[in-house]
């Protein structure tokens, strides 16, 4: 299983096996993929659901016990979430049981945003009459994180070694914080946005924070690892390789570019690879860009392209006047004359 990080569209479960997405606007970390193997070993000991959903004549659904003893009646769009929890409509509004029919999350709300791979937490909202939304967070213990305000929130982290969930929460002044789901803030309200680099991979949490069209690189302590600075670009170099490395672009003056920084390549002056210390690694005077079907990465220095891997060890030093890939093949220019890749390394 990879560990790449990916930036992708929250889901929230409407109906039973689909999840549908919203706007891009409110995009979030989804760990689907990303979780390590010490957690499927874990929840593999958890015991399977103890009741089931039938399906009525008029469409409705009933939890029951396996014996046939009706727990709940009268459910509409029930899926059953991490073989815990039934999340469903009842009279049209959204709520939470477990398998005893036990209500964890009233049958209030207009719409329930869970992480559909942990499911330990749940983004409650309820919509006034004016079309806006008052979001708030309850645990699994049916226990309010955070109640229900004007805030933005959506899922950001979950920490797998100390069953652990993180939101982003975003308040009606415009700051944004770190919320973990005992509801302490693990970093206050003080950014304009954050953006989680590294969620659900089982280790500590790193993030691109920005503030004033300034960015910075923090932890989720809020230790600064790079300092705020304008027209500059963090994101995990190698989410999949240990150690963690970061890529730190530098941008033109006045550039707005956001996303991965292979979607940014003519906003990109110079890069570097960074530690978790904050230690240079390797510095390049352009974008440092990823072949395609190879896990190498091209860099430049004094005029000339060099390689380097993905633990920021250099492979080819600096040498080539241009390279081109192929995908399945990379030429590289030395001498003025165009040559395979694989003539100077093995490829795998």
């Amino acid at each position: 299983m990879t560990n790449e990080l990916a930036l992708l569209t929250w889901v929230t479960i409407l109906s039973i096996g689909a999840v549908s997405a919203i706007t891009p606007a409110h995009a979030t970390i989804s760990c689907a993929g990303y979780l390590p193997n010490s957690y499927f070993e874990r929840i593999e000991n958890n015991k399977p659901f103890a009741g089931k959903l039938v399906e009525q004549a008029d469409s409705t659904q009933q939890l029951q016990e396996l014996n046939g003893k009706v727990l709940l009646d009268n459910l509409t769009d029930a899926y059953i979430l991490m073989d815990t929890y039934v999340l469903a409509k009842q009279h049209g509004k959204y709520g939470v049981i477990n398998a005893a029919g036990q209500i964890i999350v009233p049958f209030e709300y207009d719409e329930i945003q869970t992480e559909p791979d942990i499911a330990t937490s749940f983004i409650v909202s309820v919509k006034s009459s004016d079309g806006k939304s008052k979001q708030g967070i309850i645990n699994r213990h049916g226990g309010w994180v955070y109640p229900l305000d004007n805030a933005h929130i959506e899922h950001a982290h979950y920490d797998s070694g100390y069953d652990q969930d993180y939101f982003i929460v975003a308040k009606n002044n415009g700051l944004t914080g770190l919320l973990d789901d005992r509801g302490y803030w693990a970093i206050r309200p003080q950014y304009d946005a954050i953006n989680p680099l590294n969620a659900c991979t089982g280790e500590p949490l790193y993030l691109q924070v920005s503030l004033q069209n300034k960015t910075a690189l923090i932890d989720q302590n809020n230790d600064v690892i790079i300092p705020l600075a304008a027209n500059q670009h963090i994101e995990a170099f190698n989410a999949s390789a240990k150690p963690l490395l970061f890529l730190r672009s530098s941008l033109v003056a006045g550039s707005r570019a956001i996303g991965m920084s292979e979607d940014i390549q003519e906003d990109i002056v110079s890069a570097q690879i960074i530690d978790a210390n904050g230690k240079l690694i390797l510095a390049s005077d352009a974008p440092i860009r990823k072949l395609l079907y190879h896990q190498l990465y091209t860099y430049k220095q004094a005029g000339k392209f060099g390689i380097v891997n993905d633990k920021g060890n250099v492979i080819l030093e600096p040498q080539f006047d241009s390279y081109r890939d192929d995908a399945n093949e990379v030429w590289v220019e030395k001498n003025g004359k165009m040559q395979r890749l694989n003539t100077f390394i093995k490829l795998e």
